[in-house]
């Protein structure tokens, strides 16, 4: 198993919005050339925006002058289609659409503003259905594969501005968040868009954030409640489920749970049974980038388990584009053979991403391995 398979575990973002920009085929051919499973896309370009808001132009101004990807819909569709075209028809595209705040296609770009998830609870059944299935008809017709929602954190901290401020879980009651996740996941997959819970174990019940630093969550994490929601639906087919930055000591006391096996192979795995793709938080947020480099904590990840390394490549300025970099860690762990299981563990984890794929190709007919 050569070079390409190992970076077939790598999903990172790109820069630029219009085929032939420089940067954007700049960043095509570092992908092509690592052989990414995925690119996930983001309608702000973080480090332009700071760069503004630290000038003085108010935020809303500084907003629509930091486009990255999305500029508008039908720009959009073009660019995933040459995506598509350069990185080939198997790569995963992604994008976090929450709804609310969190919404890379937003009213900014020209879409329709979405409901935040505490909005989206308060509706009926049949409202809740009509939003996700036209948000999941959107990403099927834009070319989107897989969409970093719904948010299953539990609303247990008041004070969590990340999660709960933002109006980013359904609630503080699990049946609540299970049955609003049930809507928005069934939604996906009928529209073949897969879909992908976060953030496990927990994030709802921390009081940080970890885009700006570590989160240890040892004393605040719940854990039957907390873990309730991915028990309920773990199952469902065309799922993800994505692992968080936060630490907890007591489930392990080196590592945060994004790359920890105690967390990954035992809670999630062995323990939920979950047998999907398992995918990190954006490995450039500066929980894991305080203590380690992208190509440690790519590493770390996928040794500990996971199946899909996130780099959004969005939020440290100055940066070259990851994607050989990590693909060469990686390969090199693999080689020195500091990747638990090795060549076998690598080849599980593309078995993983295509099943996923297989599952939202519905002219495939249904996938019951």
């Amino acid at each position: 198993m050569g070079q390409i398979s190992a970076g077939r575990l790598l999903c990172v973002g790109i820069r630029g919005a219009v085929p032939g920009d420089n940067l954007l085929e700049q960043d095509l051919e570092a992908c092509a050339e690592a052989g990414v499973g995925g690119v996930i896309l983001f309608d702000v370009d973080v480090p332009q925006l700071l760069r503004l808001t630290a000038e003085g132009l108010p935020r809303d101004e500084a907003l629509m002058a930091s486009p990255r990807n999305v500029i508008d819909p039908e720009q959009l569709a073009k660019l995933i289609a040459h995506v598509r075209a350069r990185l080939g028809v198997e790569v995963l595209v992604t994008v976090d659409q929450e709804g609310g705040q969190v919404a890379r296609l937003n009213p900014r770009r020209g879409f329709e503003a979405t409901p935040t998830a505490a909005e989206f609870a308060r509706l009926d059944v049949a409202a809740q259905q009509a939003v996700a299935q036209g948000q999941a008809k959107l990403m099927q017709s834009l070319g989107v594969d897989l969409n970093y929602a719904p948010c299953t954190d539990l609303a247990l901290e008041p004070l969590n501005d990340i999660i709960v401020g933002h109006g980013r879980s359904y609630g503080v009651d699990p049946q609540v968040v299970i049955q609003a996740a049930q809507v928005v996941i069934e939604a996906h997959h009928a529209a073949g868009v897969g879909a992908c819970l976060k953030h496990f174990p927990g994030h709802g019940s921390s009081r940080g954030d970890t885009h700006l630093d570590a989160v240890d969550i040892t004393d605040t994490w719940q854990r039957d409640a907390e873990l309730t929601p991915y028990h309920s639906l773990a199952h469902l087919p065309g799922l993800a489920i994505m692992v968080a930055h936060v630490m907890h000591r007591g489930l392990d006391g080196q590592w945060p749970a994004s790359l920890s096996a105690a967390v990954v192979g035992g809670i999630l795995r062995r323990e939920i049974g979950f047998q999907g793709v398992v995918v990190t938080d954006s490995i450039d947020m500066r929980a894991i980038t305080g203590r380690w480099t992208p190509e440690q904590a790519a590493v770390a990840a996928i040794d500990a388990g996971v199946d899909l390394v996130v780099d959004g490549f969005n939020l440290m300025p100055d940066r070259a584009h990851p994607a050989v970099a990590l693909r060469d860690a990686v390969q090199s762990a693999l080689e020195k053979g500091n990747i638990t299981g090795g060549h076998e563990r690598i080849a599980a984890s593309c078995a993983r991403l295509d099943r996923l794929r297989r599952q939202l190709d519905h002219t495939a007919g249904p996938d019951t391995r």
